[in-house]
């Protein structure tokens, strides 16, 4: 963290404009679904869990408008301490130090669940069982994003790093970016906790396993095809069903 505060991930996040411009875009989208969830809590305020809070922007993007309880969890200690510092003094705000699967009791409450730019971070088995945790909480929405990390948007993505100075392309080595490119992942070390060997569809399928989804938006925008987008933002609810299977009769 650096003197203002500021730590290495928000700095990455602002390299240059295109950057910046890209990591805001999930941001925007999450602003309109909340923006609908919260005329149907109020007056109560809306109970926010973020899985992979980071620096805990999203709070401070949503208490600026609307009445909201959050609870942020986060397991990496430069993080943490950066959103702690931030906003640990608001009523509303709650930092949990933890890896999602040993905070899953927080979802009890939640009327949204989110994790943006998280999933692709935790191995894949640790996914499924958050997902299926969040599904039992039944939440009204889980929405999540990831990045693309196969087809030709990663030859795009990791070119456009290269041409603009940013890192992201220094984790693959390049034949590594050639075979994802190509949709060859068994050419690609299998995915740990990073971006190389990631899968977005695989998550998808996990959700519309657990859920119903409502919106499956590529970013930067809405009408590219997933092998020329960036990132995917995926927002989901509950089925019908579930309850029923939950509260039989």
């Amino acid at each position: 963290m650096s003197a203002n505060g500021e730590t290495g991930y928000e700095r990455d996040q602002r390299a240059n404009a295109l950057v910046a411009w890209l990591h805001s875009l999930r941001y925007r989208r999450i602003l309109r679904v909340v923006d609908a969830l919260a005329a149907t809590t109020a007056p109560r305020p809306l109970r926010v869990v973020e899985i992979g809070c980071a620096h805990a922007k999203l709070f401070s993007l949503l208490d600026a408008r609307w009445a909201i309880d959050y609870t942020g969890i986060e397991p990496e200690t430069e993080f943490a301490a950066a959103a702690q510092t931030r906003y640990g003094q608001r009523r509303n705000f709650r930092l949990v130090r933890a890896a999602a699967l040993d905070a899953l009791g927080e979802l009890a409450q939640a009327d949204i669940v989110v994790a943006l730019e998280t999933f692709e971070h935790m191995p894949e088995h640790e996914v499924v069982r958050v997902i299926e945790a969040i599904r039992a909480a039944r939440p009204a929405l889980l929405v999540c994003s990831v990045p693309i990390e196969i087809g030709p948007a990663l030859w795009i993505k990791n070119l456009g790093s290269l041409a603009t100075g940013y890192k992201r392309h220094r984790e693959y080595r390049w034949r590594e970016t050639l075979w994802a490119g190509l949709y060859r992942l068994d050419h690609v070390p299998a995915h740990g906790t990073g971006h190389r060997g990631f899968d977005w569809r695989w998550l998808a399928q996990t959700v519309r396993h657990n859920f119903r989804i409502v919106e499956l938006r590529k970013l930067p925008f809405g009408w590219l095809p997933a092998a020329l987008a960036f990132s995917v933002f995926i927002v989901a609810e509950p089925r019908p069903t579930d309850a029923a299977e939950t509260n039989p009769v």
